[in-house]
């Protein structure tokens, strides 16, 4: 009996003692560093396996059928656009329409330009606001009250889910008052705009902020000297450009694109001009939105191109 129980003894202290020796080896192989070694050129890792597998990503396939869907749904209206353009009345093809737009005599190009000139001098306005007032403002608040950003979130979204029709009746006053001051000019309608474009220019610009250290970069600025408008102006803003660009677009296709606003108010802009040229000369209308379409997508193309970052920066 004694001798069973001394052999069941010894067959539990090896039983800890392998134990305690797979632990530490565990430990041990977690605890060491990862080796990196090259293979065939490359540096590869040695660990334990990602959890984003090979067979999990998209192949060729898949990103060309994606991409090639994408395209068709972007491009099958355009091109439908632009075969209507062409289209004549008695079924043939013509460039008339085309022709027509160069018309300088005609009440459609006349209209025409006076809303596109309109519309441009509201997207410079409506800039010239968001970079000198807006976004200071939203740099201000996240360096110096960032308790409020949460607040800032939640006022930011009113102007999306409050009508359109809501926001002229409110700001039908103000633009009354100013056009008694400066007279019944078209550009104060860059004040509506800029409130229409408030939530994503707050989105771009916080979601940029968000991932930098602007309380530290603004104390290390004070600390060497510079005063708030030169920290702003050299070190903070540069480095929220991409965002900033981002956010000035949205803004162009926001105001070349409104109609209710400027509608209401009668003012002639691009939109309001389209549909004036719309009751007598369809095509001309069809032919002056495709032109401003591929206009928007080829600066969209362009400021990806243009923001994407450097091997040197990345």
């Amino acid at each position: 009996m004694a001798l069973l129980n001394y052999s069941v003894a010894i067959d539990v202290l090896e039983a800890d003692s392998g134990a305690d020796f797979e632990s530490e080896r565990s430990s041990v192989a977690a605890n060491r560093p990862l080796e990196r070694h090259r293979h065939r050129g490359t540096n590869a890792v040695c660990g334990p396996r990602s959890v984003w597998q090979p067979y999990d990503r998209p192949g060729s396939v898949s990103k060309t059928g994606i991409l090639l869907g994408f395209s068709l749904f972007l491009l099958l209206p355009i091109a439908g656009m632009l075969y209507f353009t062409f289209r004549s009345a008695t079924g043939g093809f013509t460039v008339d329409h085309w022709l027509a737009l160069l018309d300088a005599s005609g009440f459609s190009f006349m209209t025409l330009s006076e809303g596109l000139l309109n519309s441009l001098m509201l997207v410079a306005v409506t800039l010239a606001i968001e970079l000198m007032l807006v976004i200071p403002a939203f740099v201000l608040i996240s360096v110096r009250f960032p308790r409020l950003n949460r607040a800032m979130g939640v006022i930011m979204l009113l102007p999306i889910a409050i009508p359109a029709i809501i926001l002229v009746v409110g700001l039908a006053p103000a633009l009354a008052f100013f056009a008694d001051i400066v007279g019944p000019n078209t550009w104060t309608l860059a004040l509506a705009y800029g409130i229409l474009a408030l939530p994503f220019v707050y989105t771009t610009i916080s979601s940029d902020l968000r991932g930098l250290d602007c309380r530290t970069l603004a104390q290390a600025a004070e600390s060497l000297g510079a005063g708030w408008l030169r920290t702003l102006t050299d070190i903070l803003l540069p480095c929220i450009r991409r965002s900033i660009i981002s956010s000035m677009l949205i803004t162009t296709a926001i105001v070349l694109g409104e109609f209710t606003i400027a509608s209401l108010l009668n003012r002639t802009t691009l939109q309001t001009a389209l549909i004036s040229i719309s009751k007598t000369d369809v095509y001309l209308s069809v032919i002056v939105t495709l032109i401003v379409l591929l206009c928007t997508l080829v600066t969209l193309f362009i400021m990806a191109t243009g923001n994407r970052p450097s091997r040197k920066e990345s």
